[in-house]
């Protein structure tokens, strides 16, 4: 599940914060009648409503939703909304993509720049993965390049399987 992203609903107030709760409150009873999980994935624009995985967390556990919810980590994400802290025991999937133009701000940054994970990664995607190894996260791990230079690729198998093989090795040096 992922929030309103068009500038609306920006900054906190409390009838944003009851308003995800009622949301959440909702869907929980839905997702444990079939007994199916959510995912909540904030969104680090700026202009999202729900920007910072503890908010999120903070939401779920006051609807008691923990065994129903967990957070959804982009590394994109984490690093556009600026956050340093990682939940891996509240996180059920792992996001990953890298951005690579240094004439992009963290700020700035859009979907359109989000690319394979390579050498010339500014987003940390070794490092937030090997946090999150380290606490304990043994969940997926997805890509989400949606960088026209990466649908448009002539061989994306070839592609995917080297940025594969790049986080693997990084990951291994440590």
């Amino acid at each position: 599940m992922c929030p309103l992203n068009e500038n609306k609903c920006v900054d906190d107030s409390p009838e944003k914060a009851a308003g995800l709760r009622t949301a959440l409150k909702a869907i929980r009873s839905i997702l444990g009648a079939h007994g199916l999980k959510g995912f909540v994935e904030p969104l680090g624009f700026p202009v999202s409503s729900l920007r910072l995985k503890q908010e999120a967390l903070a939401a779920i556990d006051d609807i008691g939703g923990a065994d129903v919810y967990t957070v959804v980590h982009d590394t994109f994400h984490h690093r556009g909304a600026g956050e340093s802290r990682l939940y891996p025991s509240r996180t059920g999937l792992v996001h990953i993509s890298g951005l690579e133009d240094p004439a992009i701000s963290f700020m700035d940054m859009l979907d359109s720049h989000r690319v394979l994970v390579g050498s010339k990664d500014r987003l940390g995607n070794v490092e937030q993965l090997r946090q999150l190894y380290a606490g304990g996260y043994g969940g997926i791990v997805s890509f989400e390049p949606f960088a026209k230079e990466v649908h448009d690729l002539a061989d994306p198998i070839d592609a995917v399987r080297a940025s594969i093989g790049f986080v693997r090795e990084a990951l291994e040096r440590a």
